[in-house]
């Protein structure tokens, strides 16, 4: 009899815990920033980060990478160091993410980000809303990012 009260007190303790996990936040939600170690292109040199949303209610799991661009696009390492290639967004799932990652044999730190449930559910919808084809594209100065840094 003492062993069934165990169990029915282990199973309120844990439920209790469930419930309050889920009332803390409900988006059913993960972001995390990935950072990825340097390549051997040189527009790999210094890393690439991307951002990864797990959203355990529609079980998808993407990754959501704003340094995507043309590999074919005319002249591309001259507008590449001009700051004139267009780049873009993309989101892909997160098993092909990390496989490019494991052929070119580079490392992936993956960081989950303190959001609450509000703040995750507005960073999805940005990035979902720059994923957008009007929104989609920008340039980046790639060398003049870098100079104002120092």
């Amino acid at each position: 009899m003492k062993n069934i009260y165990k169990i029915f007190l282990f199973i309120c303790i844990f439920a209790h815990l469930h419930i309050f996990t889920f009332a803390q936040d409900s988006s059913h939600l993960r972001i995390s920033l990935l950072t990825c170690t340097p390549g051997e292109e040189l527009y790999s040199t210094f890393g690439h980060s991307a951002l990864r949303v797990i959203d355990s209610s529609s079980v998808t799991d993407v990754v959501y990478n704003y340094g995507t661009f043309n590999f074919d696009d005319d002249g591309f390492y001259l507008k590449f160091v001009q700051g004139k290639l267009m780049y873009y967004i993309a989101a892909g799932i997160f098993e092909a993410f990390i496989y490019e990652y494991q052929i070119e044999n580079r490392g992936i730190t993956e960081q989950v980000l303190n959001f609450s449930a509000a703040e995750k559910t507005i960073i999805q919808q940005a990035l979902n809303n720059n994923l957008k084809e009007e929104n989609k594209y920008y340039k980046y100065d790639f060398f003049l990012t870098i100079a104002l840094q120092n």
